[in-house]
């Protein structure tokens, strides 16, 4: 039970830092944003896998919010909608769920 509330206080987390105004020149490189969307992502699908719940709800449920993130953001004065997010925070999923199968078959 504790770890669904870690999870859902995560997903607050992302949401919170996906709509707060970023200060400009904070980026180190220029896909820095894509990597930071699929790092949030990778870990909310983390902790999703520790919930229990069935696999495919957590999936889609992440799919479905990293797009309603970006058209929220797009309806925010200082953040923009960028279809390329969707994609990275698809991925850090992709990647969790990669880890996830690797780690269950070494123990397997």
């Amino acid at each position: 039970m504790l770890t669904r509330g870690i999870f859902l206080v995560a997903l607050v987390v992302v949401l919170v830092l996906s709509l707060i105004p970023v200060p400009q020149g904070m980026s180190l490189f220029s896909w820095q944003d894509k990597l930071e969307h699929a790092a949030a992502f990778m870990a909310l699908a983390l902790l999703a896998e520790r919930t229990q719940w069935p696999r495919r709800w957590w999936i889609g449920g992440l799919l479905v919010y990293g797009i309603v993130i970006e058209l929220v953001q797009g309806l925010t004065p200082h953040r923009m909608a960028d279809p390329w997010d969707a994609a990275a925070d698809a991925l850090g999923v992709v990647a969790a769920l990669a880890l996830i199968r690797g780690v269950g078959a070494r123990r397997a």
